[in-house]
């Protein structure tokens, strides 16, 4: 197996707590309504901030304008890591106590100063696991006219548990200076002093419950397809760090005829590399999802493990230019070849698609590839796998009609905590 590194592409979030702001159209206004304000629920230790981050992923990548604010970040400038330790979370301490309520009211003033002057949605990013201060929350958003969603995180599984505390122990800002096997101890009893006071969201306020990370999913809001769909990402979002590996189809005849669309047949090229591509995947335990296009089903014919059909994969719908070249295009809709050529991503074919269609649609397979806990190859099209990449790491939206996604060509996808890696590996 050879690797190359591909073109850069700007990874725009990472870390715990960094902040992202997402693009803008004038449709979104229509699409979001009110604005949103998801509030995380639950214990320390529970990966809250990581499902924050892939949910703003998400929005972002679909043009909302989304942004986490994280109390702990709030608590770390304002007071330091001396409040990092265990006794400044102990409930019974009333100074601390009232510290800390200042330090999270701060941060939702900010947030909702943000919201209202720029935002679409945002994540506030705390344990919030009182109802009075889930009661504070719900009575500010009233008051700025702000829908709100409570996300409780649920997780009493020993060993997911373990491992997070060690991942926490091991990258947090809060223990960055601290001996592990001390701030394991210390964070440990910063747990039990939010489990003594812990409450969980009850029937009266609206919420999504997510237990074991795709476990089990409980829903209770009114009719909302926004939240429909946040509660169908976020219930299917795992730990496991799985790699992603997306390809397009072998060479078809469309292809050396340069012919858009259409369901064309593989070469005797592409069947070798329908070939090649099994062999290189020899042994490694992976689903493959495929497109209903003819081409993408050949370039898995032979594969002996599970495959599965999305529809959602299939190539962006060209309309009325299904079938022809570019240069066709150029000729007889030339209006059409225009509009491609001032703005990619927005222009729609007639009777077709545009990128910005084709991302609503494929965000139905990224949801299925996150649910996923072993290996995943998508064998797929050219602006499909741009969109999917698009998603994994994170690309302005203008761009992402001009990612370079060629044939014979597989870019695997690898995760480390909440943030995408990608290379380009020759079959």
């Amino acid at each position: 197996m050879k690797g190359k590194t591909l073109p850069a592409i700007p990874a725009i979030y990472g870390g715990e707590i960094q902040l992202i702001i997402a693009l803008r159209t004038d449709k979104m206004e229509i699409m979001i309504g009110r604005k949103l304000v998801v509030i995380m629920v639950g214990l320390p230790a529970r990966r809250k901030t990581f499902l924050s981050l892939r949910l703003q992923r998400y929005l972002e990548w679909q043009g909302f304008r989304a942004r986490i604010f994280n109390v702990g970040a709030y608590r770390r400038e304002a007071l330091g890591l001396g409040s990092s330790r265990s006794g400044f979370f102990n409930p019974r301490v009333k100074t601390f106590a009232k510290e800390r309520e200042a330090i999270a009211k701060r941060c939702f003033g900010d947030l909702a100063g943000w919201l209202r002057e720029n935002g679409d949605i945002v994540i506030y990013d705390a344990t919030n696991v009182t109802s009075a201060r889930r009661g504070y929350l719900k009575d500010e958003c009233v008051k700025n006219g702000f829908d709100h969603i409570f996300v409780e995180n649920i997780c009493d599984d020993p060993e997911v548990l373990g491992n997070i505390v060690d991942s926490k122990i091991n990258t947090s800002a809060d223990y960055r200076e601290e001996d592990p096997v001390i701030a394991r101890e210390d964070f440990r009893r910063r747990i039990e002093h939010y489990r003594s006071v812990y409450e969980t969201v009850d029937e009266g306020s609206p919420y999504i419950k997510i237990f074991n990370f795709g476990e089990k999913l409980e829903k209770n809001f009114g009719p909302s397809s926004l939240l429909e769909e946040i509660a169908e990402f976020l219930g299917n979002i795992n730990l496991t760090e799985k790699n992603i590996f997306i390809t397009r189809h072998g060479e078809t005849l469309f292809n050396i005829e340069d012919r858009i669309g259409g369901d064309s047949a593989l070469t005797a090229k592409g069947v070798d590399y329908a070939r090649r591509l099994n062999d290189f995947f020899k042994g490694t335990d992976l689903v493959v999802f495929t497109s209903g296009k003819r081409r993408t089903i050949e370039t898995a014919l032979y594969f002996d493990c599970e495959k599965a059909v999305l529809p959602e994969l299939n190539e962006i719908d060209s309309g009325v230019c299904d079938g022809m070249t570019y240069a066709e295009i150029a000729s007889k809709h030339p209006e059409i070849d225009r509009g491609r050529s001032a703005d990619k991503f927005d222009f729609r074919y007639p009777r077709g698609e545009s990128y910005r269609d084709l991302v609503q649609r494929v965000k139905k397979a990224v949801v299925k590839i996150e649910s996923r806990r072993k290996d995943v190859l998508v064998i797929a099209h050219r602006a499909v796998n741009r969109c999917l990449l698009s998603y994994f790491i994170p690309t302005p939206l203008k761009d992402i009609p001009y990612i370079d996604m060629p044939l014979d060509r597989v870019i695997r996808i690898y995760r480390k905590k909440a943030l995408y890696g990608h290379e380009s590996l020759e079959v």
